[in-house]
């Protein structure tokens, strides 16, 4: 009986402190992480897509021993990518737009895709309400 509650102890206190180390973290800015991995034949992924504001952390690396790159067009980004290393750089998403990525060593590139973000209320004060103010329900056609 002593140890069973002795078990229960050590639990306990033992998930009192997993609960104060994996709490959420706020963020003044939000913070995307993008792995990019550099190969023969391109990038993977070739596209991503964030929004307006948002930090992007990337992470690169390669899996070939070529030498290989990350340029960002208009961010002013140039990672190293290195077979079995990983080289990380961060970039604020300031303007919406498409980006081009690429490599001029293996000619191979992809595109980043910066969506804005609308936070007024505008959109819905000229009349335009959301999508799923309708009836939740299906109705067939009586006619063609």
């Amino acid at each position: 009986m002593k140890f069973a509650i002795m078990i229960c102890a050590l639990l306990f206190g033992w998930f009192a402190n997993a609960s104060k180390e994996f709490k959420a973290k706020k963020y003044d800015q939000p913070v995307r992480e993008i792995s990019i991995i550099a190969t023969e034949d391109g990038f993977y992924p070739n596209k991503i897509v964030a929004f307006e504001g948002e930090k992007l952390h990337f992470f690169v690396t390669s899996t070939v021993e070529k030498g290989q790159c990350f340029i960002l067009q208009n961010h002013e980004v140039f990672l190293a990518a290195d077979k079995g290393k990983v080289n990380e750089t961060e970039v604020i998403a300031e303007n919406p737009g498409r980006f081009k990525f690429y490599c001029p060593a293996n000619k191979s590139y992809g595109h980043l895709t910066v969506i804005e973000k609308n936070n007024n209320k505008e959109v819905f004060d000229k009349g335009r309400a959301p999508a799923s103010t309708g009836p939740s329900y299906w109705l067939p056609r009586d006619h063609d």
